[in-house]
């Protein structure tokens, strides 16, 4: 039944997204001029509500959920400020600074989760790194 829960859960992430890269509007025409932002709003309002689902599953509570949410949030605001003008990094550079900010990610959250822990949190941001770039038209192999 969890499996069921899952899969719908998965299979929603990737239709939002799809949905929104083929409807653009004002604000999200806006970010692509101007390159703001990595996840876009309803990325990130849904990472929110996967995580808080993936916390459940993991089975972590009190001390250790704030430690692991704060170091998710931590780097992933890092990940979605990559792409500023301000930082002026060029296109080609930014998924390898995104793969790099992920493995950070892992790192720290390692040293604080148990191995059955370590691979929910994997699986979980190998969906969202999936559906960053396919929204991005990354390579992965870049």
């Amino acid at each position: 039944m969890y499996c069921k829960y899952l899969f719908t859960l998965v299979f929603t992430l990737i239709y939002i997204l799809n949905a929104q890269g083929q409807k653009l509007t004002d604000e999200q025409k806006e970010r692509l001029d101007y390159k703001v932002d990595i996840f876009s709003y309803q990325e990130k309002e849904l990472q929110q509500l996967w995580y808080e689902d993936r916390m459940d599953l993991m089975k972590l509570k009190g001390e250790l959920r704030e430690d692991y949410r704060n170091i998710v949030e931590y780097h992933a605001y890092k990940m979605s400020r990559l792409d500023d003008m301000d930082k002026k990094s060029e296109d080609i550079k930014i998924p390898k600074l995104f793969q790099k900010q992920l493995t950070m990610l892992h790192d720290d959250v390692r040293g604080i989760l148990n191995n059955e822990q370590f691979e929910i949190h994997k699986k979980s941001w190998e969906a969202i790194v999936n559906a960053v770039y396919r929204r991005k038209n990354w390579n992965k192999d870049d």
